[in-house]
């Protein structure tokens, strides 16, 4: 017998069940995991993360199970091709590409990518592979276009979990939208009026919040944090996630780190410099939304 940690798609649940989620991350479920043999195995429930949308099973098999590799994080136009499969295990895969679009304005994470193809309708999410056979990131069904999870989002949380059994979600408070996944007349209308070509455009902030009492509002634009300018939302969800290793090895749940901020002010039309205390969470949270 041997047990081998696996990604479970299939807890993947829509926003009006997460109540349902939140009592599950109290309790150790016992699972029935279908095999790609067509065999089945009780699986347990080892974690649950409500923010990322994942689950991670232990499974008992009596014979090994090859693990995935795990690749690069998507980028935008990469052809991928998400995976499925049905009742029976019969699998199933689709060709799609990573699209260059804001996400939707009810999706609360604005960190997941889109995808052009959608998911098998025998299948509610799963793996998307590159060109090579390794794992670009998680899928989840929802139409026309699936959700995708970044790999090295994912990758993080799973190492986090294996060596505390915790994951530190950062938490900004507020929304951001890319300038990049503008239409293109609202990027120039904004380059024009404010000399501005990149950045994070802040879209709401949270009530009693760090980012308010700072004095950012919606409408200023991040240009550059801790001197970096990659402003892809999943690659700074990523960068934020790995900020969080202090706060797991830290005893103060209070724990923060400084995050450096340049931020565009559209009203004065200046930029200032702002010093963030970026904190985390343990726990599942339901969000300023």
């Amino acid at each position: 017998m041997g047990s081998w940690p696996k990604i479970s798609t299939p807890l993947i649940w829509n926003h009006e069940d997460q109540s349902k989620c939140r009592e599950l991350t109290m309790t150790w479920c016992n699972l029935l995991v279908h095999l790609p043999n067509r065999s089945t195995a009780e699986g347990q429930l080892l974690f649950f993360n409500a923010h990322y949308r994942i689950a991670l099973l232990e499974a008992l098999v009596d014979s090994p199970l090859e693990p995935a590799n795990f690749g690069s994080s998507p980028k935008f136009g990469q052809k991928v091709f998400p995976l499925a499969r049905d009742k029976k295990s019969s699998f199933f895969a689709r060709s799609g590409t990573v699209l260059l679009q804001d996400p939707p304005f009810f999706l609360k994470y604005k960190y997941w990518l889109s995808l052009s193809s959608a998911i098998e309708l025998c299948g509610t999410g799963g793996p998307a592979i590159d060109g090579r056979g390794d794992v670009a990131g998680m899928t989840f069904g929802r139409l026309p276009n699936p959700d995708v999870l970044s790999i090295s989002i994912l990758q993080t949380c799973i190492d986090m979990w294996r060596r505390f059994s915790r994951v530190a979600r950062p938490f900004l408070d507020m929304d951001l939208i890319a300038f990049e996944t503008l239409d293109i007349t609202h990027q120039e209308e904004i380059e024009s009026e404010h000399g501005i070509t990149d950045g994070f455009i802040v879209d709401l902030v949270c009530d009693d919040s760090t980012a308010g009492r700072l004095g950012i509002s919606r409408g200023d634009v991040i240009v550059s944090y801790n001197g970096l300018r990659d402003f892809t939302l999943h690659t700074f969800e990523e960068y934020l996630l790995n900020l969080g290793w202090g706060f797991l090895e830290s005893t103060d749940p209070s724990w923060t780190i400084n995050l450096e901020l340049e931020i565009y002010d559209p009203v004065r039309g200046t930029i200032s410099g702002v010093t963030f205390p970026l904190g985390f969470s343990d726990i599942c949270e339901d969000g300023c939304l």
